[in-house]
């Protein structure tokens, strides 16, 4: 081990000796001691720590039994139920009366064999993004009184609850 002495010593002959190549060797070896020594040390803790679980899954509601598909809602008009499919299609019409965010689900308007979800202005502040952008592209369970509009079967709905991702 290098004590203050000697490294006292290995400076006064330094000093005394530049450019001697005695005292660059001995430097040397001694930097290369202290090297071989620190890297000899483990940092590693001796039991080795677990690694970190997984998080949770989030808990999501279980989905409805009895959910009928999208291209048979138009059999169900008039009956309280929960329709699934895939948007594929939405549309806020900010310019129209009432102000209503359309999900297509299935087909894209104006095709007539389309499902609909319509959001009316008054409900969209419940919501805690856009549902024309959030709800895009994903599968979704639909409850509530299935109606027609035009022909086509649709679902009013009031609040995010009433929307399940799959």
């Amino acid at each position: 081990m290098m004590t203050r002495y000697s490294m006292q010593r290995v400076w006064k002959a330094n000093k005394n000796y530049r450019g001697n190549l005695e005292i660059k060797s001995l430097l040397l070896v001694i930097v290369a001691s202290l090297v071989l020594i620190l890297g000899s040390i483990s940092c590693a803790p001796s039991t080795p720590i677990p690694a970190p679980e997984a998080p949770a899954p989030e808990l999501t509601p279980p989905l409805p039994a009895g959910a009928i598909s999208w291209d048979e809602a138009k059999y169900h008009i008039g009956e309280r139920a929960t329709v699934y499919g895939a948007v594929v299609d939405t549309h806020w019409a900010s310019g129209s009366k009432g102000k209503p965010t359309f999900l297509n689900i299935g087909k894209p308007y104006p095709d007539p064999d389309r499902f609909t979800v319509v959001i009316w202005i008054d409900y969209r502040g419940n919501f805690p993004q856009a549902p024309e952008v959030y709800y895009l592209g994903k599968t979704v369970y639909i409850t509530g009184l299935i109606t027609q509009y035009e022909g086509i079967p649709q679902i009013e709905v009031k609040d995010p609850s009433q929307i399940q991702e799959q």
